[in-house]
């Protein structure tokens, strides 16, 4: 059915219009015949990029695994930024597990994009708790005329999307080499602490677009053409980049009263009031290569952008390969050199960190760095040369002393899912490290990725007990895996 609009009504229809785009990216469509569809009007493409940005995160207490936890946590506005995106179309039922070969990409364009403002909500992915869907921040392309792309009128495409990033994707490329594409970087910057921008982010789902029904507006103007105006779903995409956070939430900062500045813990127990002053961080086992632009799981029907579960793991480039008893060129940051001198290009010092530092739940919360993704092959990677951790480094101080010279040193690879609510012993960077330990392989009792680390997500750290026993302290930690904050790739309009 064609709608006709008065032009006396045309500003409320506006206004109307304007209101459906930032309420909604539900399907919002009225039929069109032959008449309309061969008729002059002028079509655009306004594609909307929303970032959600919830204000209520929720803490997985433990980190068991799967897509979502117990919730999300915002990111700040230079994590949240977009600047691009490309969409890659093609026309494929299967998607992106596709087993052709023969399909091909149709379409490629990058378009810039620029906020503006949103008061409503949008259509999300099944599965998705409340706190995704809360708040979101938008970006649009504006107007892009239809007939500058490659897609046609009546036509069902497959669609994925990447953001701030300039992929080497071209018309007639196959799916199967597309979906398979690496980079090397996901931000600008080192990735050290908040030396992070430009987040590159790329579609967490298969999508799909159809061409087949619109929305007829006449235009207002004899100089002006009447236009045509699609909508579709929303399409999500996630940071390809993951973030480690270490919060203080049991510590204090004294930059004074101690030789040493950091974040004070009472040492629990030992009746004589010893403290402990936390001064550096140091992350170890980052890789340092490629990374898969869309993610990859090992689901052997669908391994391509499907959820993580307890039995469902993420791999990286290098995942199986992660079997030799030594450093490879793309591991950085060896635990043996962090323990024993500290001094390398990724440690991050409680000092240096107060201007930065965000608050969660109203303790400090410092930013350690954004890791790139890094699993690992169960029962074969040892983590001694493949697992991500943290070391700590820090003074113990007797009861009424301000001066030390006693530094210890704890570290403790994170974990993904991990088998327990209660917090983990850290390792003393006196022990003898252990260079046999391997990941364990996946069961009913022990989760598929028990260590490493996946995209959009953060991992955040925090020391929950230290208490005394023959040689000085023990130390508990505790790890909390939260998904980053969602990005939607909303309202698609043409």
């Amino acid at each position: 059915m064609v709608k006709t609009i008065r032009r006396s009504n045309f500003i409320i229809l506006v206004l109307g219009v304007l209101a459906i785009l930032m309420s909604s990216c539900q399907w919002m469509s009225e039929e069109y015949d032959d008449e309309i569809a061969d008729s002059n009007a002028a079509q655009y493409i306004n594609i909307t990029v929303s970032v959600s940005a919830s204000n209520n995160p929720v803490t997985r207490a433990n980190p068991t695994g799967g897509e979502y936890g117990d919730g999300p946590e915002k990111g700040d506005d230079r994590e949240n930024e977009v600047k691009n995106i490309t969409l890659i179309f093609y026309q494929d039922n299967a998607g992106i597990n596709t087993t052709s070969d023969d399909t091909k990409v149709c379409c490629v364009k990058k378009y810039e994009v620029y906020p503006m403002d949103n008061t409503g909500t949008h259509t999300h992915k099944e599965g998705e708790s409340a706190e995704l869907r809360e708040m979101e921040v938008l970006y649009t392309t504006g107007d892009q005329k239809l007939e500058e792309t490659a897609l046609e009128v009546g036509q069902t495409y497959k669609v994925l999307v990447v953001a701030n990033a300039t992929i080497d994707v071209s018309r007639g490329e196959k799916i199967s080499v597309v979906r398979d594409k690496v980079l090397a970087s996901v931000y600008t910057g080192t990735g050290v602490a908040v030396d992070a921008t430009q987040f590159v982010m790329a579609s967490e789902t298969d999508a799909e677009i159809r061409l087949t029904e619109g929305v007829f507006y006449p235009s207002i103007a004899t100089t002006q053409k009447d236009r045509y105006v699609y909508y579709f779903d929303c399409i999500h995409i996630e940071r390809l980049s993951a973030r480690i956070d270490f919060w203080a939430k049991n510590g204090t900062y004294d930059a004074t009263t101690y030789d040493h500045a950091g974040y004070v813990y009472d040492v629990s127990s030992s009746g004589d009031g010893d403290k402990f002053v936390l001064t550096s961080i140091t992350p170890f086992n980052l890789l340092d290569g490629n990374e898969y632009l869309f993610k990859r799981t090992n689901d052997t029907s669908s391994p391509y952008l499907a959820d993580e579960t307890l039995l469902n793991w993420v791999y990286d480039p290098y995942t199986i390969g992660k079997t030799a008893n030594s450093h490879p060129d793309y591991m950085k940051s060896k635990l043996d050199d962090v323990v024993t001198t500290f001094a390398n290009d990724y440690n991050v010092t409680m000092t240096g960190q107060q201007v930065n530092k965000l608050t969660v739940s109203g303790s400090d919360d410092i930013i350690i760095g954004y890791p790139k993704e890094n699993t690992l092959a169960s029962g074969n990677s040892y983590l001694y040369y493949y697992a991500t951790g943290l070391a700590f480094e820090g003074y113990y101080y007797k009861k009424g002393s301000t001066t030390s010279d006693d530094r210890r040193l704890f570290y403790h690879y994170l974990r993904h899912q991990g088998e327990k609510n209660e917090a983990y012993d850290a390792i003393k960077g006196s022990d003898a490290l252990d260079k046999t330990a391997v990941c364990p392989v996946p069961s009913t009792d022990v989760p598929a990725m028990n260590y490493g680390i996946v995209r959009n997500n953060i991992y955040r750290v925090s020391i929950e007990s230290i208490t005394p026993d023959e040689d000085g302290l023990f130390v508990k930690l505790l790890i909390k895996v939260k998904k980053w904050d969602k990005f939607v790739h909303a309202p698609i309009i043409m």
